[in-house]
């Protein structure tokens, strides 16, 4: 991890998306704590199965995380390689595809760790709203990187495609619910 950190903080070039994809994995990865911290504790019934979902479905999201670190760390080599070839457009929708997958994966992790709070034990509580606010941090983020990318590329064709998938994801952050203050 110190590696891929510094590889990010030496580049001469800036990996906004692969530092999102990091900052997601971390925060999806101390949610899925959070349940196994309640399970440890011998949650049963429907606790311990909501614990249980929500230990797979950030699995999941931090495993996806964690390969888009990797796809975005090489998705300015896979653009420049398909703008020679000729293809543009699908090298801006290379570089705009991250960072729409990387806000829909964060509105879904964020979307399970606030159905989880009614489940979550003492004990973890405070580290499920800490990973929240990270995780909804992730989605405007990524959200903004897809917006920029739209604002520094205004192509018709990618405005059409991408400009309402922004205005959803704006949507859906709109409903998140990170705590202001842990009570």
């Amino acid at each position: 991890m110190n590696e891929f950190i510094d590889q990010i903080a030496l580049a001469n070039h800036c990996q906004a998306g692969a530092t999102v994809a990091i900052s997601g994995g971390l925060a999806v990865a101390l949610g899925q704590a959070t349940a196994n911290g309640c399970l440890a504790e011998g949650a049963t019934g429907e606790a311990a199965a909501t614990m249980h979902t929500m230990q797979e479905v950030m699995t999941t999201i931090r495993e996806r995380y964690q390969a888009l670190a990797v796809e975005d760390a090489e998705a300015i080599g896979k653009f420049v390689q398909l703008r020679e070839s000729g293809q543009v457009l699908a090298g801006y929708g290379v570089l705009c595809d991250g960072p729409q997958e990387m806000a829909q994966l964060a509105i879904q992790a964020a979307q399970q760790m606030q159905a989880y709070r009614p489940f979550v034990c003492e004990r973890t509580h405070d580290d499920l709203e800490f990973a929240l606010v990270l995780i909804t941090g992730v989605a405007r983020a990524a959200a903004q990187l897809l917006d920029s990318n739209l604002r520094i590329w205004p192509l018709l064709e990618l405005l059409a495609k991408y400009d309402p998938i922004v205005q959803s994801l704006y949507a859906q952050l709109a409903l998140l619910q990170p705590v202001a203050k842990i009570r």
